[in-house]
């Protein structure tokens, strides 16, 4: 076994259970869909956490590539990363009626689920670090899609107006589409650029 192969078993226990974790609110969702005001602002945001967990196991293999060994810094970064994007998913959906209360899902979101965007916006800020870590030289492009998405998602988070709010939300999916194609590590495994 290597040393990447040992290393990301924490990675892949902490990301796994992120990814159970969104997996399991939306199927606690669709269950209980008569007894629940659904939005689908709620769920846009629990797919884009979603891809960006499965996203993190295409990056880690890249930084895999860019490494020659293992250093504590890298370890600590990576381990950082894995439990801010388990933290999105882990507080985007509520997980029972208890916990949802007598509110609709988008009021629930907006009270207590956009909490999600502040981990999302940190673990892309973290990617960024991650980029100058490694002095890749076409950070800039990375470090623009993910600073706007992040910006974003804050703004999202302090905003007072539901329609602007909608409005960035949609500017956030648009962003996850340009992103994928352009600076996100492919299933593939290689970065777009």
């Amino acid at each position: 076994m290597s040393a990447f192969e040992v290393l990301t078993i924490t990675f892949s226990f902490i990301v796994g259970l992120g990814v159970a974790q969104v997996l399991r609110s939306v199927a606690y969702m669709v269950r209980e869909i008569h007894q629940i005001d659904l939005h689908w602002i709620p769920f846009s945001v629990a797919g884009q956490i979603l891809f960006f967990q499965v996203q993190f196991w295409f990056a880690l293999t890249v930084v895999n590539s860019l490494m020659e060994m293992w250093s504590w810094s890298v370890y600590a970064s990576m381990l950082l990363l894995a439990i801010l994007i388990f933290l999105a998913g882990a507080t985007v959906l509520p997980h029972s009626l208890t916990s949802l209360g007598d509110r609709g899902l988008r009021e629930d979101f907006e009270t207590r689920g956009h909490i999600s965007l502040i981990f999302l916006a940190l673990y892309l800020i973290g990617w960024i670090g991650v980029g100058i870590m490694f002095w890749i030289p076409e950070l800039w492009h990375l470090a623009l899609v993910n600073g706007l998405y992040a910006l974003l998602a804050l703004t999202i988070v302090r905003h007072s107006n539901a329609r602007a709010r909608t409005l960035l939300h949609l500017v956030l999916v648009m962003i996850t589409i340009y992103g994928s194609f352009t600076v996100w590590t492919t299933p593939g495994l290689e970065m777009p650029w």
